[in-house]
């Protein structure tokens, strides 16, 4: 009987290791996702390249109207170091009300950015051609007006290719198709990019 009880006790304690590696191995796997994100060095990050992002934000007070705006823009930077300088073109829909019957459908800008890198983050200002397209019955409809932008924005790294941004943007529309008065629009948005 103890010759049988020492050999019980003998397998046990030579498959235990293995039943305890592969535990380990099994956990381990099981952790792998929640391990921390590889983390990005804020030396060596290179802004040059194209762009493409997804934007939404909100147009405040347009002529006693204010709704949310949302859009795609497609861009292409050089960082030459410390500065960085690119071109874009942006697309915009919104839902702004100015008369009844009487709407701003989207707007077009193609401008060009200046900033400052600061490792993962981009302090930029912007400026350039923008047109809109307004959406109204009848003789009040102007059409579309063109006119020009500026803005003021902050672009940051939270992945290798992947970057937020919020920018701030003053427009400025006239030249429509039928007489009507200026538009200024003010609006700020959030964007999601994705750099290659």
């Amino acid at each position: 009987m103890p010759i049988r009880i020492n050999t019980v006790a003998l397998i046990v304690a030579s498959i235990y290791p293995a039943v305890s590696m592969a535990g380990d191995t099994e956990v381990s796997s099981a952790l792998k996702p929640f391990e921390q994100p590889a983390v990005l060095f804020e030396t060596g990050v290179d802004w040059t390249g194209f762009s493409i992002g997804l934007e939404l934000g909100y147009a405040p007070d347009v002529e006693g109207s204010s709704g949310p705006i949302y859009g795609a823009k497609f861009g292409w930077d050089y960082d030459f170091g410390k500065v960085i300088v690119g071109y874009f073109l942006q697309y915009t829909r919104t839902v702004l009300d100015i008369d009844p019957g009487f709407e701003l459908g989207s707007y077009t800008r193609f401008g060009a950015r200046g900033g400052f890198d600061s490792g993962l983050n981009m302090f930029y200002a912007s400026a350039g051609y923008s047109v809109l397209d307004t959406h109204a019955s009848g003789d009040i409809n102007p059409g579309e007006g063109s006119g020009y932008f500026v803005g003021l924005g902050y672009e940051r790294f939270i992945r290798e290719e992947v970057t937020l941004g919020a920018e701030v943007v003053y427009s400025v529309f006239s030249d429509f198709e039928r007489e009507f008065e200026d538009l200024a629009v003010t609006t700020l948005a959030f964007s999601l990019n994705y750099r290659f």
